[in-house]
């Protein structure tokens, strides 16, 4: 028989707000979360196939954002609302004792609800002066959090003593904005799409487990952030993924 479980959530979260390390720059006030989410999980075939999917949809109020400001010192303002819908999917296929497969992908569509403008009016007028400098138009991505994530795994293990295994896992993961203001984020530039593979093979013995692996196989200089080290200054930095790495671990369940 299949297992079939479908359930659904709401849930509310916040930040509490704060004072800005700049006297002259206004404190910011809290931003809260409503997470509405339905899914399933299933199995099949005995448990030889599983299968999971989720979707969701968020409303983000006022959130927070910050940057560097005058002095370089950062800045903690609220935005405007923003609107996330996402769905999120996994599934692994157990063909034999030996091998199992499994893959997921995510995708995230996350957006601003309504214009960022350097003084934020009231959610019907988020801007109320014609010398309100427009930082970012309704629609715009929220930044750092890419559209499509992709992951995929593959393992071989022999029964035995020594039960030897190999493992392939690969991730992949699209573009994405380094800020959400459009004149930072065309100058700091956006996030490459990258793609890693890990390879690892090794030994389990009754409680031990010893392995080989390798990290970041084609040493793919991914990116997780972007940023400039002044308010002032063109000199822009990244934050890259770990490296091409070699090494072996060494562990025991108690």
């Amino acid at each position: 028989k299949p297992g079939l479980l479908f359930y659904g959530t709401v849930s509310r979260g916040f930040r509490p707000g704060g004072i800005n390390r700049r006297v002259d720059v206004a404190p910011y006030a809290a931003d809260f979360l409503t997470n509405y989410e339905i899914g399933a999980k299933t199995t099949w075939f005995g448990g030889k196939l599983r299968f999971n999917a989720a979707f969701y949809r968020q409303d983000w109020d006022k959130f927070q954002f910050s940057f560097l400001g005058q002095n370089s010192f950062t800045e903690i303002h609220n935005g405007p609302d923003a609107k996330i819908t996402g769905l999120e999917t996994d599934v692994t296929w157990a063909p034999t004792p030996n091998l199992t497969l499994n893959a997921a992908a995510a995708w995230t569509d996350a957006k601003t609800a309504e214009d960022l403008c350097e003084a934020l009016g009231t959610s019907t007028d988020p801007c109320p002066s014609t010398n309100n400098a427009l930082l970012a138009a309704e629609g715009t991505r929220l930044p750092i959090t890419p559209e499509f994530k992709l992951s995929g795994s593959a393992r071989y293990s022999w029964k035995g003593e020594y039960s030897p295994f190999i493992q392939a896992v690969f991730a992949y993961q699209s573009e994405a904005s380094s800020d959400i203001r459009f004149d930072d984020a065309a100058a700091v530039g956006a996030l490459p799409s990258f793609t890693t593979i890990n390879l690892s093979g090794g030994f389990e013995l009754s409680t031990w487990t010893l392995e080989a692996y390798v990290s970041n196989l084609t040493d793919e200089r991914g990116q997780i952030s972007r940023y400039v080290a002044c308010a002032v200054c063109t000199c822009l930095y990244a934050v890259i993924i770990q490296p091409q790495t070699f090494g072996s671990r060494v562990g025991s369940k108690f």
